[in-house]
């Protein structure tokens, strides 16, 4: 059973006294199918007799249909399409100066790696003494901060027991990775992914920063959405692959930006060629579709970025970094900024 399978046989309940159905009327807000149990979200407006009507109608359906499921069928009063989205607080990270999250429809793409050595990039600009540069990983199930950095660290506590993220090569970096043993699998919801991500966000000492680095997981999840909920960025870096479905996916991906109001900065072609010992490029995945989902966004195609794989290590190469210093040059002139 599919939500798609839901959808179709809710097609047969009727909204009263019309001959029109409640899908075709677009009253069914929310289909979640988990195992053996499905939630349903039907918007019927505030008549109670209506309501009761409707969901006791599409509660006899789906069980006679699918006898093997459980359905909760929940009603609201009010559209939720209607409502306004949660916006950030002005003051969440009121001390760090830019806040620029690096995302991707798809998994697989290098999106973590692109966030950390740009990070690394923008550390070699402004972490000079101190570190002025955070990285905020908010992959709170598949946390790698640590992993690229090298190093297993963990935070420090203030004397008023808030967390102290560690530095590391001129970075602030906090990880879920940091917390729990990497063995452990994170079983969590949405409604603690969030809390975990508030709590990375407000309760954090970050001090004043020149810039953070939000490494956002894949695909439009909960953890997505709440990073635009609750942290006023500044911009959103897309990563993605030079193959048909990486972009396809990635274009998908950054819809959650142009419809929350957040700046897509442009998009990276991650992995777009190997460089031969003659010099000569070999493009690996394929050449020209990151160039199509930057057309379809109206943004920029702000740098192709070769497989190289000590990207994956603590040690970058030359080449590499140079590379990512110009990306971070390039993104520091998008903000408005005077290096």
């Amino acid at each position: 059973m599919t939500k798609e399978d839901i959808l179709n046989t809710l097609r047969a309940v009727k909204y009263p006294p019309y001959s029109k159905d409640i899908v075709s009327f677009g009253m069914v807000k929310y289909v979640k199918i988990e195992d053996s149990r499905a939630e349903i979200r039907i918007f019927t407006g505030g008549d109670e007799n209506l309501a009761k009507k409707i969901a006791l109608e599409v509660t006899k359906l789906l069980e006679s249909t699918y006898s093997n499921f459980t359905f909760d069928v929940i009603l609201l009063r009010e559209d939720p399409s209607k409502s306004e989205a949660p916006k950030p607080k002005a003051d969440t990270l009121s001390g760090v100066k830019y806040k620029m999250a690096v995302a991707s429809g798809k998994g697989g793409v290098g999106k973590s790696t692109v966030a950390v050595n740009l990070a690394r990039a923008f550390a070699r600009i402004f972490s000079l003494g101190d570190a002025r540069v955070g990285l905020m990983d908010c992959d709170i199930h598949g946390p790698s901060a640590g992993i690229l950095f090298g190093e297993k660290t963990f935070p420090g506590v203030t004397e008023d027991q808030k967390i102290l993220p560690p530095e590391i090569s001129g970075i602030k970096v906090m990880s879920m990775g940091m917390l729990v043993d990497d063995s452990q699998p994170l079983l969590w919801r949405g409604p603690m992914v969030t809390g975990a991500i508030r709590q990375f966000a407000e309760e954090i000492v970050w001090g004043n920063l020149d810039i953070m680095v939000l490494d956002l997981p894949p695909g439009t999840g909960d953890a997505v959405l709440s990073v635009v909920q609750i942290v006023p960025l500044d911009g959103a870096l897309i990563v993605t692959t030079p193959n048909a479905l990486a972009s396809t996916t990635a274009v998908r991906g950054a819809h959650i930006f142009e419809k929350t109001g957040v700046r897509i900065f442009g998009v990276i072609d991650n992995m777009a060629y190997f460089e031969m010992p003659d010099g000569t490029k070999e493009f690996v995945f394929g050449e020209g579709h990151s160039d199509a989902a930057a057309s379809a966004l109206g943004v920029p195609l702000l740098e192709r970025i070769p497989m190289d794989k000590t990207l994956h290590t603590d040690s970058p190469s030359q080449k590499s970094e140079k590379i990512f210093d110009s990306l971070a040059s390039k993104i520091l002139d998008l903000l408005g900024h005077n290096t």
